[in-house]
């Protein structure tokens, strides 16, 4: 087993630009949308956004944004009413994107 890094070694902590806009952003971001107790969809990635660009599918839009909580989410609204389940849309998207994202010129309701 090879020997521990000593922590206070300055050689090892990351250093440039990308880790300290990485820092100033993470005390500024958005946390998880917090649906139930048991459904916490993260703060989308970079690939998640670029697979839901790639897509006109709203299900599959949606699908890629709630990553790993699809079918949990499915369930949870499959017999609620269907206002429920858009307001749900428009309150995720808001949390991340910003308040009237669906409604950019040039966008589509599933952009």
């Amino acid at each position: 087993m090879p020997p521990r890094k000593k922590t206070d070694d300055v050689s090892e902590v990351p250093q440039g630009r990308f880790y300290d806009l990485a820092q100033e952003l993470a005390a500024k971001r958005r946390g998880p949308y917090r649906l139930t107790a048991d459904i916490e969809i993260s703060m989308p990635t970079r690939g998640q956004i670029k697979r839901i660009s790639q897509t006109n599918d709203y299900d599959e839009q949606l699908a890629i944004l709630l990553g790993g909580h699809v079918a949990a989410v499915e369930e949870l609204y499959e017999d609620r009413p269907l206002d429920e389940w858009a307001a749900f849309q428009t309150d995720l998207r808001a949390h991340f994107f910003g308040q009237g994202a669906a409604e950019l010129p040039g966008g589509s309701e599933g952009s």
